[in-house]
């Protein structure tokens, strides 16, 4: 088949131009596609040799080396998962009925949350916003985890979770992300390190509640503190 006929040309009603013109383009898309056959096949063959490679059937290369790669991967790997904006999850449900009465329901709220099979490392803690004993109110928990699904599924499980002890879900769950490195920064938080104007008489009052309700300050999965606290301690 000739080029005319390859492309449906009529030869016969073409000017000199079209046809110079033509075959410019023509000799263009000819390279291009040579361009793309070679680039496609040694695409190919580099997937090839280094699937052998990983498998260790590429003789040429010596064994500690491999381990070498493939040691440097998996730290690779790590680093960017540390890095990740999105590594864990800082959650803060507040309830309805957020006396003393409602803790039971919140509290059953919490285990199923925790309980979630993308849930590997958590800690959580109990709070209220009163600086009067004997006003005890404005119940929450706050829920520090390791994001084990993508961000948009943790959000949906969380909000399901949770939506019938609240008001608005999108306002009274608040959910944020952040690196692992800011881990302590809330495990500092729950432990009732914090500043600012009447924050350490509700912080007494929070010790107060929790021995109103026999619990305990903070609650964590196993090793939780020794994987993400700086100093290694609950």
């Amino acid at each position: 088949m000739t080029i005319a006929e390859d492309f449906n040309l009529d030869l016969g009603v073409m000017g000199e131009k079209d046809v110079e013109a033509f075959m410019v383009n023509y000799r263009r898309y000819s390279a291009i596609k040579e361009k793309a056959k070679l680039k496609a096949e040694e695409e190919f063959y580099l997937k090839q040799e280094r699937a052998k490679i990983k498998l260790g059937l590429n003789k040429s290369i010596p064994e500690f080396e491999l381990k070498e790669s493939e040691d440097l991967e998996a730290k690779l790997k790590e680093l960017k998962k540390n890095n990740d904006p999105k590594y864990g999850v800082f959650i803060t449900v507040n309830p309805k009925m957020n006396t003393l009465q409602g803790f039971k329901e919140l509290n059953e709220k919490v285990r199923k949350c925790i309980s979630k099979v993308w849930v590997t490392d958590y800690c959580y803690c109990y709070e209220q916003r009163s600086a009067d004993k004997d006003n005890v109110n404005g119940l929450h928990v706050h829920i520090l985890l390791k994001r084990g699904i993508k961000p948009s599924h943790t959000e949906r499980e969380v909000r399901s979770c949770f939506k019938t002890l609240v008001g608005i879900p999108s306002k009274h769950i608040d959910i944020q992300y952040k690196r692992k490195d800011w881990f302590q920064d809330k495990i500092d938080y729950m432990k009732g390190k914090k500043t600012g104007e009447g924050k350490i008489e509700k912080t007494i009052v929070d010790t107060h509640m929790r021995q109103l309700l026999e619990i305990e300050d903070l609650y964590s999965s196993q090793d939780f503190f020794l994987k993400y606290s700086t100093n290694g301690e609950n």
